[in-house]
Parts: C-alpha cells; sequence; structure tokens
C-alpha cells in the first residue's frame, strides 16, 4: 500500500510553512501536483512555484508554440495564463527564469539561481520533474533542483544566502510514470479546481489534446491506491537521507 502525502502541523512558531514547486513549463505543476498544489494552499502552506521557461514580465525566445502566428505573443499568452492558473489553486508567488523551451541545461549561472531560491524562499519540501522523462526541459529541471537541494544545505555559497535544508524533495508525474510512488495524495476535494486550473492554459490545448481526459483518468488509478476517489503519486529522492527516528515520529502523529 502507497504511503499517503499526509502535511504536518501549517506553523510552528508562528512561522508559516512553505513549499517550493518546480517546473519547466508554466503548466507542468499543474498537470502533475495541481491538486496537490490546491490542497497544501487550503491548508495554510505557502505554496511558491517556479517556472524556468517563463517569465513574469518583459518577453524571452519561446519556441513553446502550436501556431506559427502566435510567434510575437507567445511570452505573453503563457504568462498571462500561469498567473490565473496561479489564483484558481492558491499559489502565493511564481518566480521565472525565462530561458526559452527545450533550452534548460545544467550550467553554473542556473543551478546557483536554485539553490538561491531555495534559500530563500525556505520550503518545508520541494516538488520537481521526475528524473526519467522523456522532455529535455524536465530532466534538466530535476537534476538541477534535486542537486541543489543538497548544495542549498550546505555552508558554502555564502553571498546566496544562509543554508537551508528542505526537509523532503518528491518528483511528480507528467507523462512518464511511476512504477512504484512512494506517496500519494487524496486531492478528492481540490480535484475540479485542478481541472479548471488546466483549463487557462488556452495555449497548450493543440498540443495536448484530451489533457482533462488523461489527468482525470490517472488521477482515478493513482487514488484507487489509497482508497480515495482521486489522488497525484510522488517518488520520494533518496539523494539526501533522512532520519529514521523523524519519519517514525511523523508515523505516530498520523495513527
Amino acid at each position: 500500500m502507497r504511503a499517503r502525502l499526509l502535511p504536518p502541523a501549517v506553523a510552528r512558531n508562528g512561522v508559516a510553512r512553505k513549499v517550493l514547486v518546480f517546473g519547466a513549463h508554466a503548466d507542468d505543476e499543474t498537470i502533475g501536483a495541481g491538486g496537490t498544489v490546491s490542497l497544501l494552499s487550503d491548508l495554510g502552506y505557502e505554496v511558491h512555484v517556479v517556472t524556468f521557461c517563463w517569465s513574469r514580465e518583459g518577453d524571452w525566445s519561446d519556441t513553446g508554440y502550436a501556431r506559427a502566428e502566435w510567434k510575437s505573443s507567445i511570452a505573453e499568452m503563457r504568462r498571462s495564463e500561469a498567473l490565473e492558473a496561479d489564483r484558481v489553486l492558491g499559489v502565493r508567488e511564481r518566480f521565472g527564469f525565462g530561458i526559452p523551451t527545450q533550452g534548460v541545461v545544467n550550467d553554473r549561472a542556473t543551478y546557483q539561481l536554485v539553490v538561491e531560491l531555495i534559500r530563500r524562499v525556505k520550503p518545508v519540501a520541494i516538488f520537481t520533474h521526475y528524473r526519467e522523462d522523456k522532455h529535455r526541459d524536465h530532466r534538466a529541471v530535476s537534476e538541477i533542483t534535486e542537486e541543489a537541494w543538497w548544495k542549498a544545505s550546505e555552508s558554502v555559497l555564502a553571498d546566496l544566502g544562509e543554508p537551508w535544508r528542505a526537509k523532503a524533495l518528491f518528483f511528480y508525474e507528467v507523462f512518464e510514470l511511476f512504477t512504484r510512488p512512494t506517496h500519494i495524495c487524496d486531492v478528492t476535494a481540490t480535484f475540479q479546481r485542478k481541472l479548471d486550473a488546466l483549463r487557462c492554459f488556452k495555449s497548450q490545448e493543440p498540443v495536448l489534446g484530451d489533457i482533462l481526459g488523461y489527468v482525470e483518468g490517472l488521477a482515478r488509478v493513482r487514488g484507487y491506491l489509497i482508497g480515495a476517489r482521486y489522488g497525484e503519486a510522488f517518488l520520494r529522492s533518496a539523494f539526501m537521507p533522512g532520519r529514521l527516528e523523524k519519519e517514525l515520529e511523523a508515523l505516530e502523529d498520523a495513527l
């Protein structure tokens, strides 16, 4: 039986609990973890999203458009779609690196941007792409964020902020699925919001086809594993080991 992804207490000593969700493109986190993002927001978490191929302002050389006539307007389309979806899901803030689609690479500058963001936001957990995804941008984001999770915790790169170690990193699914997910989140209460957020991405309809049908079918499958109507699957990273006694305490709290 897969473990449920159960959030701990929302605040400790009056400090807001935060999560940081990384994605290559502006709809990725909605497809893979939109129900969980919305649920965590409802529970009082601050959800911060980082999109490598997106920018809040200005223009960037985005090649991810389905129609040639969209070339000059795709950046603004993608910007407004993402911000609309954020309002639906309850995202607190979205950061963007303005990297062109198919252009994400694991270079020093990008890696350090991620380290700096982790230290600035100070999340309790990080979510990112699955390392075995077929999309080159997705794989690069996964590799960068998993390693930056570790590097952000070290006493190095002092000009990028104080060290911070998120307690866990979880991979989410887009189209390459986990054979054995480690955690399932029951998103029955927020699944309709996930669908509503996906409808915001009008520019992706010619690319993704019946994405709503796909997402619903997969959510039914994942929910079945924990006896829920809808679920989202995650795979916990073992890049940095956790402390067993803390895991046992969490299990005790959940019983």
